[in-house]
């Protein structure tokens, strides 16, 4: 296929993703592999949806290609750096972040997911020289003031931590995570009536942000402790100012879970790029257009000084293609979705009390929703399981292991009829898929569907000859048949 129809496709697909769409968008980077296998973007885009649903290692196979077929790619790198470090395999994290800045030296993500990854070691002051040289390249990147802010929190910088806070909740005060840390660095000063109107804001913003809520309740909770009357007989004295920080920290210390909110790396174009490259930017689209046209369309918006600067701005960001055609240059929007970057709130919440427990928070990506379909499917609870997998179908429809793992559902609830409906969704486009083979031959099995069983083992044993489980289960199955 010719290399514009493939950009075409590359393009469309990320238009899905802009808007969230990451089924329809995954199966276009699909089709665009298909028709050119060597196409290294296509590769990365794929890694990054399958990122952002949880599966990594999947991810990183992808960006390897990617960077097998690009040497030097730097998303692709980026990227390979920011799965590692998700996989807790932090040398190998760190090695891919140095090789990106090593070729990039400006690249602002790359800075910020190293610092990352030393927050994550507890090299706090390292990762905050990072984050620094992120904040140098672009002022404005909030993902790396919030970041860097937490890290200054564990320091016990807290007077800094704030200033830094405030200028990130300039620049977008519905940020939940920052006024949570703004609380958290409140509570280090013992400002504790300010860190309660900065939880009940992130809360206000987040209803979901459980962390907020349990960082309220357990600071209402100390200060009404606090301001109870004393009782003669116990005798109890008031507590000193720093042993009731030393005692909401303690308690907010108990649970030491991350919450990591992945983004692509110019969801928000003003902490990259001044408020004329962002109108230049948006007034290039997917399809190429010339130079002239684009300076024409923005004639009395922006000054023609700030277009020179703003396309080589956007040329260095690797956010816009160039190409010249005979004496006209024309510029469309990049074909790389870029590098991830991380916006890390790794703060501490309060363990959920003996006597009363709470809810859980509901699964909130493609990963938690399977595994929570999963748990419930072990408890024997199918038809909830059923109405987590079709939800995580929803994000990602073309999963072959969780369309198998729905079927088993139907076949736990002896419903063989719409176990077989949802193996051919993947059959279709996989007619030799292991997973769907052997769900139907299990789930036959497993209903003493004896001839549907061994028909299943048969034609795994043709795709997979020698396989020892299914020769023992086909042996089985013709032994009851016949019986």
């Amino acid at each position: 296929m010719a290399k514009p129809k493939i950009s075409k496709m590359i393009a469309k697909g990320n238009d899905h993703y802009r808007k969230g769409e990451l089924g329809p968008a995954m199966q276009t980077y699909n089709a665009a592999i298909k028709a050119d296998p060597e196409n290294p973007i296509a590769w990365n885009n794929k890694g990054l949806i399958l990122t952002i649903v949880g599966k990594y290692k999947e991810a990183l196979a992808c960006h390897m290609k990617a960077l097998e077929l690009d040497g030097v790619y730097i998303d692709a790198i980026s990227n390979i750096g920011m799965i590692y470090a998700k996989m807790k395999k932090f040398e190998d994290a760190m090695e891919y972040y140095d090789a990106a800045l090593e070729l990039h030296p400006d690249h602002e993500a790359a800075w910020n997911n190293k610092g990352n990854l030393l927050a994550k070691m507890d090299r706090h002051e390292e990762s905050i020289k990072c984050y620094e040289k992120a904040l140098v390249i672009d002022p404005n990147y909030v993902a790396a003031m919030n970041n860097m802010a937490v890290s200054l929190t564990h320091i016990k910088k807290f007077d800094e931590a704030i200033r830094l806070i405030n200028i990130a909740l300039k620049e977008r005060p519905t940020f939940a995570e920052a006024w949570y840390i703004k609380g958290k660095a409140l509570i280090g000063q013992k400002e504790f009536a300010k860190a309660i109107i900065c939880f009940e804001r992130a809360h206000r913003l987040s209803p979901d942000f459980h962390k907020a809520e349990k960082a309220l309740q357990i600071l209402r909770k100390r200060l009404a402790e606090d301001d109870a009357p004393v009782r003669k007989k116990a005798k109890k004295k008031k507590p000193k100012p720093e042993e009731l920080e030393e005692k909401i920290e303690a308690d907010l210390q108990e649970l030491s879970t991350e919450m990591e909110n992945i983004e692509s790396e110019y969801d928000h174009l003003s902490e990259h790029l001044n408020d004329s490259e962002v109108k230049l930017f948006e007034a290039i689209g997917d399809d190429p257009l010339p130079r002239t046209e684009i300076k024409k369309t923005l004639k009395g918006i922006i000054s023609e000084s700030a277009m020179d600067r703003g396309f080589k701005t956007l040329e260095e960001k690797g956010l816009v293609n160039k190409e010249k055609r005979g004496r006209y240059v024309y510029y469309s929007r990049s074909e790389t979705l870029g590098a991830l970057d991380e916006e890390i709130v790794e703060l501490d919440e309060s363990k959920v009390g003996k006597k009363k427990k709470k809810k859980l928070a509901e699964p909130k990506n493609f990963s938690s929703m399977v595994t929570e379909a999963k748990r419930l499917g072990k408890r024997g609870r199918h038809e909830e399981a059923l109405k987590w997998y079709k939800k995580a179908l929803k994000l990602n429809p073309y999963d072959e292991m969780t369309l198998c793992l729905k079927a088993q559902s139907h076949v736990d609830m002896e419903d063989m009829e719409k176990a077989v409906s949802t193996v051919s969704e993947v059959l279709r486009t996989k007619p030799n898929s292991l997973p769907a083979w052997f769900t139907l031959a299990n789930g036959s099995f497993q209903l003493e569907q004896w001839k549907d069983a061994s028909e299943c083992f048969q034609k795994i044993l043709e795709i997979s000859p020698g396989n020892p489980d299914a020769e023992e289960k086909l042996k089985i199955s013709l032994e009851r048949l016949e019986a």
